[in-house]
């Protein structure tokens, strides 16, 4: 265990490129692999397994329990292979997100758990990761976390005394010593920004992440397919995708209001343009929210290199299972 808090370690020579699962190779996805039920099989086989998996953020909240968390799991609906639980996003307090997946994994659900560094220190991270190793919980996401919102008195304080990479080589290390009982290895994912990148652009940052030993990233939202495009090439062409598979955070606008809340609290969020002119146009109602998001899905899906999509909604989870229906008609 002493390992797990040296701040010295090498991580090139801890994970000298090691590819976990093999690659995922850059050919076009289809959506034939969604399922109309919801997945039985842990979210790591599934991703081992299906060419495009689909997962949905359920928010945790300051009055989330036991009954409201299988309620909402149940909602997101047919086809979800994982159901990703955010670690303080917005700066509320609310449980755990390792209590609310060992509740999950109680009703058959499949946990992924989000933990950030932002909100604890590396001590109190290895023991988060330690009960999900000993609670059978093997699929993580593991990110630096965002600065804190704004209007929370008193104002909380952001720990970050480690980073994602460290906190990625942690988990892995944890898999690779022999001294660690229980559970299987863990499947390890970080975050990625999706951008129009330069013609010159190198992935550092995500090689760096790899080589620490994640083996995917969750981007976040981007609903602007032609950016997409254009960075999943860039990362085609660094052979980035060798090492790492990707799944592109979607957000589900059913209102001009709702779009609006998303690129106010949302870092990042990336919206086309010709979205903006449908928010704006006075016309716009909640079926056209649900078929562009599910046109979106259906067109992600097309994109070399896109192992799957990550639904985020606001407040209305039960659209999600009717995005999935429409972008399996197109």
């Amino acid at each position: 265990m002493a390992a797990y808090f040296g701040g010295n370690r090498s991580l090139d020579r801890v994970f000298p490129g090691v590819v976990l699962f093999g690659p995922r190779p850059a050919t076009t996805l289809r959506l034939h692999s969604l399922s109309n039920t919801i997945s039985t099989m842990s979210f790591k086989k599934a991703f081992q397994t299906k060419d495009f998996v689909v997962t949905a953020e359920l928010p945790l909240k300051p009055d989330s329990s036991r009954k409201t968390l299988l309620s909402d799991a149940q909602r997101l609906g047919d086809g979800i292979d994982g159901i990703l639980l955010t670690d303080n996003q917005y700066g509320q307090p609310h449980m755990t997100p390792l209590a609310a997946a060992n509740i999950l994994q109680s009703g058959d659900y499949n946990p992924i758990l989000q933990l950030s560094c932002r909100n604890r220190n590396r001590v109190a991270l290895l023991g988060e990761l330690l009960g999900a190793r000993a609670l059978g919980v093997d699929s993580l996401l593991l990110i630096r976390g965002g600065a804190l919102p704004e209007g929370f008195q008193p104002r909380p304080m952001a720990v970050t005394d480690t980073d994602a990479k460290d906190l990625i080589a942690s988990a892995r290390m944890i898999d690779d010593d022999e001294g660690v009982n229980g559970g299987s290895d863990f499947l390890i994912a970080t975050s990625a920004a999706v951008h129009d990148p330069a013609p010159d652009w190198v992935p550092e940052e995500l090689m760096a992440k790899a080589t620490s030993g994640a083996q995917l990233v969750f981007t976040q939202i981007c609903v602007d397919v032609n950016i997409l495009r254009r960075y999943m090439a860039a990362l085609i062409s660094q052979k980035l995708l060798q090492r790492l598979s990707v799944i592109v955070s979607v957000a589900v606008m059913t209102s001009p209001e709702i779009a609006a809340w998303f690129r106010e609290h949302r870092r990042g969020t990336l919206i086309p343009p010709d979205w903006v002119d449908r928010f704006t146009s006075g016309t716009f109602t909640s079926s056209d929210g649900i078929n562009l998001c599910g046109k979106l899905v259906a067109d992600i899906a097309t994109i070399p290199g896109v192992s799957g999509v990550n639904f985020v909604v606001s407040e209305n989870i039960d659209a999600i299972s009717q995005v999935l229906e429409t972008a399996g008609k197109l």
